[in-house]
């Protein structure tokens, strides 16, 4: 394969671990081929130190435009996945994005430090909710490790927090964790996080708050991103990448074609 260098995407600037994309799309479905060179990288799903079995059923309630998901997140713990997934993170045409899921700082610092020299492992994304105290969560992260770090931010605060997030040491803002809603189901309420092409506009909006700042660390937009147009809307305010998960739960493989799409736009522009 050849290596278009122009095309080249750099996470890390700056850092002594570079995280370099070769396509401005990730697949954050939580699985996708590691043999398609054309995606720029993979994002696992969030995991926690220990296995959490999640939230009852139902976890899913589909709404007008996408869907409502609660998983409590439900995943089988850093350590399984890693000796499950490890030989082939290793053989990865593409860069290894571990996302991390946390109540505790301790943990989060942990779990970096046992990515810190795992093969394929390319960087860690800190999904950090307004509970957690991002500035002391992130030191402690980039004390243990010396993989670039990406902080995935809820979108309501993500414009409040990311100088401060930029500061601790994080080297690229992902924009954003999936919006909070409500429905009532059998006259109760039922809160999950909105999922879907109706989460594009919040996104978008985020994107376009926090790219105002013009922080010394690039943008990656995450939320309602279900086509090229999508992607094309958020790199115009602001996202030098974007992030596919639910698109790629309707349909399978979209990651791959819409990165080919975007291929193409580099390819006319030189």
């Amino acid at each position: 394969m050849v290596v278009d260098h122009s095309a080249m995407i750099e996470l890390a600037s700056n850092w002594k671990h570079s995280l370099t994309l070769t396509n401005p799309i990730l697949c954050a479905a939580g699985r996708c081929s590691l043999e398609q060179s054309n995606v720029g990288a993979m994002v696992t799903q969030p995991l926690t130190l220990r296995p959490r079995n999640g939230t009852p059923a139902p976890r899913v309630i589909e709404i007008p435009g996408g869907a409502l998901m609660r998983t409590g997140a439900a995943n089988p713990g850093l350590a399984n996945l890693l000796r499950e997934h490890w030989r082939e993170w290793e053989q990865s045409k593409i860069p290894i994005i571990v996302a991390l899921a946390s109540q505790g700082v301790r943990d989060w610092a942990t779990m970096a430090a046992q990515l810190d020299a795992i093969a394929g492992v390319g960087g860690i994304e800190l999904h950090l909710n307004p509970v957690i105290d991002a500035v002391e969560t992130i030191k402690q992260v980039r004390e243990a490790t010396e993989l670039p770090i990406l902080v995935k931010l809820d979108l309501e605060n993500a414009r409040t927090i990311a100088a401060d997030c930029v500061t601790a040491g994080a080297n690229t803002l992902v924009i954003g964790r999936a919006p909070r809603g409500m429905r009532i189901i059998d006259g109760k309420p039922w809160f999950g996080r909105l999922y879907g092409p109706a989460a594009k506009p919040f996104t978008l909006k985020a994107v376009a708050k926090v790219a105002e700042l013009k922080l010394a660390a690039p943008i990656i937009a995450c939320g309602g991103v279900h086509s090229a147009d999508d992607v094309r809307e958020f790199m115009a305010a602001g996202a030098i990448a974007a992030e596919i998960d639910s698109a790629e739960w309707i349909e399978p493989g979209i990651t791959e074609k819409i990165a080919t799409e975007i291929n193409r736009d580099v390819d006319e522009r030189r």
